[in-house]
């Protein structure tokens, strides 16, 4: 760097000591753009776990409910509503599921909903076959998380309004 005093050109040399700062700023702000881009990423893989797990307990009570349903859409319960008076349904007290995040628990009601013409056409039975109508609903939830499901199952049984002499 040339500089004039009194007239006289002066020369000056960059002392190697002197160092204005530049880069260490620049690597500062860099590295704060490295960090934030790096939490975001945790937040989001947090998220994703979060949706995964979530998703894998709706799935869990969904097949508990429909297993539930399975178990409890037998003759021996339906019989056991018709014959009950006066609200014809019937709580059926099914055993906790282990599964891997907890207990599965299911709470299954078999309520008779009237006796009317039945919807089936086939060969083996006439058009004026009288049917019991059925409404199968179970509710499941896994212990230690928020998942929960209803479902309903409706069932039509072919048979007599008295004297009930079914077969499974």
């Amino acid at each position: 760097m040339n500089k004039i005093i009194n007239n006289k050109r002066i020369l000056f040399k960059k002392s190697p000591n002197k160092q204005q700062g530049a880069i260490l700023i620049w690597s500062v702000v860099i590295v704060i753009i490295l960090t934030m881009v790096g939490i975001s990423a945790v937040k989001m893989s947090t998220i994703s776990t979060k949706m995964t797990g979530n998703s894998l307990f709706s799935m869990l009570v969904f097949q508990g409910a429909e297993s539930a349903l399975g178990k409890t859409a037998k003759i021996h319960y339906m019989k056991l509503a018709i014959e009950k008076l006066p609200g014809k349904n019937v709580d059926v007290a099914l055993s906790d599921e282990n599964v891997s995040n907890g207990k599965l628990k299911s709470s299954v009601n078999v309520a008779w909903s009237g006796y009317q013409e039945c919807p089936i056409n086939s060969f083996a039975y006439s058009s004026k076959q009288k049917c019991h109508y059925f409404n199968i609903n179970a509710v499941t939830s896994l212990s230690g998380t928020g998942a929960r499901t209803t479902h309903t199952l409706g069932v039509a049984k072919p048979g007599p309004s008295t004297g009930i002499t079914w077969t499974p």
